[in-house]
């Protein structure tokens, strides 16, 4: 992977490019403290993944990576920051970023982090392929099908990276159950997860918990964005389809102190609610 490090502290760039340039399989193909020279490297750059500073001067990192993608170079973004307003957070996601890291950096995130935007890369590559391979073999119909559940597969992700929710330690669960679903136009109740997962109950029960801890957190930042943008239709939306509204109030009242504890997820209406957004 060909990586590319923008921040404005000497000391960051070179420790994430010792964490980078750890694994032989990477390789950092530019560093800088300017945003404009970092627009100008990624117009003639292959880079694969960009760790971006929000706080650079003149053009903040969201205005960056819109002006990015408005000249249709589309690295995949990983952006840094000291703690910042919920609303530049979910901004930056809206803006396409696939995970976000707040400063002061932890060298173990970093590395987790490095590790699973390559396994998106490498995964999205190899459905290309697959595409492509298909679409040679197939009929027209076949391959408009397989498009339309790739499809479905990135609006899924970008729904999880709007919850903030692709980092979790139940990332790679809830990622294969969505793509379960997808590929075989199954609800929730339909996935035999002790074949699927291969596991027996007790280990269901543990991935349960995994996906469960990331599902709440992705309800604690929605009740962050409602209460910042409380007549925005999107994020409505996705409080009643994924969390059902009376949860995501539950968790607003919570994290207003008017609650002692907040809102209750359940795995089935997330995932049956997230199916249904994509489709």
């Amino acid at each position: 992977m060909n990586f590319y490090i923008l921040d404005n502290d000497s000391k960051i760039i070179h420790l994430l490019s010792n964490i980078i340039e750890n694994d032989f399989n990477n390789t950092v193909v530019g560093t800088t403290s300017n945003p404009q020279q970092a627009y100008d490297d990624a117009m003639r750059l292959g880079i694969d993944i960009m760790f971006i500073d929000y706080a650079m001067p003149a053009m903040d990192g969201v205005q960056l990576i819109q002006k990015i993608q408005d000249s249709h170079h589309y690295p995949h973004f990983i952006m840094t920051a000291q703690a910042i307003l919920p609303s530049v957070k979910t901004s930056a996601y809206q803006h396409g970023i696939d995970f976000f890291i707040e400063k002061p950096l932890n060298i173990a995130e970093v590395k987790s982090v490095i590790k699973l935007a390559a396994q998106n890369i490498n995964m999205s590559n190899r459905l290309l392929q697959v595409l492509d391979l298909v679409s040679g073999a197939a009929t027209n119909n076949n391959t408009v099908t397989i498009s339309g559940k790739n499809k479905k597969k990135e609006n899924a992700q970008s729904i999880l990276r709007f919850l903030g929710i692709t980092a979790g330690n139940g990332a790679p669960a809830i990622n294969k159950l969505i793509n379960t679903m997808i590929e075989r136009e199954i609800s929730f109740d339909e996935v035999n997860f002790e074949e699927f997962f291969q596991c027996d109950e007790h280990g269901k029960k543990i991935i349960f918990q995994r996906i469960r801890r990331d599902i709440k957190t992705g309800l604690n930042n929605l009740a962050h964005m409602c209460m910042d943008y409380p007549e925005n239709d999107i994020i409505l939306e996705y409080a009643n389809n994924l969390y059902e509204y009376k949860n995501v109030h539950n968790e607003i009242s919570f994290l207003k102190g008017e609650r002692t504890s907040g809102g209750q997820v359940s795995l089935k209406h997330f995932f049956n609610g997230l199916i249904q957004e994509i489709n």
